[in-house]
């Protein structure tokens, strides 16, 4: 009787894994940072720009808005890292922050940039700081820098007096330049473009009593006057006090004194300076200082505007 053939050794089938299913389409990069910012602009001008038409303390800020953000949000991706979990935190709290501030949402506006900024510094912290590369968590080195600069206005501030500056020489002598003065600003010439998109209040009138020493000039502002008294006067300068404040203003600064400085010049032009010194009351110095300098800058040359000091151009 033969012997069997030699029979290859068992091999168990091998089996191939499934292929994984293709993922779904996400969206881009581009299609989040879209929909971020739609919420981004709706959170920030919403509640300044009802205020602004007159249509605080209606349904339409307290309603309306937060169904839009909530509309967006909702259909916006869902916030899959800290970044995006503290950018939603922060887009609720300056909608809350500008509903309850009213007139003051214009501040909320202006600090948009800053809040997020600091939201976000702190958020890439705390991810760096939860790897364990020592390297990595040295950033928790900036938590205590942070705390002393959030303690500006409270604890120390830095350059509080701020001073706005416009010059220009103009085709009259300092006779007639005094002469405009006496008559006072005609506010209806276009303000810069500055104010005109902040919003930024601004007079709309003036009332004076000459410029003697211890004449009074009174400022038609939004939420009630500004009442100046010229200080000092000779023949090259005139300085005005701020007696009353009770415009909108002062919630961001408090004014302190105006000066207009008279210099002829050979040719019978005049060169003008108008000062314009402020208390700035928000803080950060290194943020808000730089942007109510420039509101107070624009601010100025629409004075000077007013009273038709236009300056020389000499091709």
């Amino acid at each position: 009787m033969t012997p069997p053939p030699d029979l290859p050794p068992y091999q168990p089938p091998q089996y191939s894994a499934p292929e994984p299913a293709p993922a779904p389409p996400s969206r881009s990069w581009g299609g989040r940072a879209f929909a971020l910012g739609i919420v981004a602009v709706t959170a920030a001008t919403a509640p300044f720009l009802l205020v602004r038409s007159g249509h605080v303390d209606t349904a339409a800020l307290f309603v309306g808005v937060p169904l839009v953000l909530a509309v967006i949000i909702a259909l916006a991706p869902p916030a899959k890292s800290l970044h995006g979990l503290t950018f939603r935190v922060v887009t609720f709290g300056l909608l809350i922050t500008s509903a309850f501030l009213h007139e003051g949402a214009a501040c909320v506006l202006m600090a948009a940039p800053l809040v997020y900024g600091v939201g976000h510094l702190v958020a890439e912290i705390v991810r760096q700081a939860r790897n364990y590369d020592a390297r990595r968590r040295a950033a928790l080195a900036l938590v205590p820098l942070l705390l002393a600069a959030s303690l500006e206005g409270t604890a120390y501030r830095v350059d509080p007096v701020q001073t706005a500056v416009t010059e220009r020489v103009v085709a009259m002598s300092p006779a007639e330049v005094e002469r405009s003065l006496q008559d006072g600003p005609d506010f209806s010439a276009v303000r810069p473009f500055l104010l005109r998109f902040s919003g930024y209040p601004t007079p709309t009138g003036a009332k004076g009593a000459g410029l003697t020493v211890g004449s009074g000039w009174t400022f038609t502002m939004a939420g009630g006057p500004i009442v100046t008294e010229v200080r000092s006067r000779d023949s090259r300068l005139i300085e005005f006090v701020v007696v009353s404040d009770q415009s909108k203003t002062q919630r961001w600064l408090r004014w302190e004194r105006a000066v207009v400085r008279l210099t002829p010049q050979a040719n019978g032009d005049t060169a003008v300076r108008l000062e314009l010194s402020f208390t700035r009351r928000l803080d950060p110095s290194w943020y808000f200082g730089p942007i109510e300098g420039a509101m107070v800058g624009a601010g100025l040359d629409h004075f000077a505007d007013s009273l038709g000091l236009v300056e020389v151009r000499r091709d």
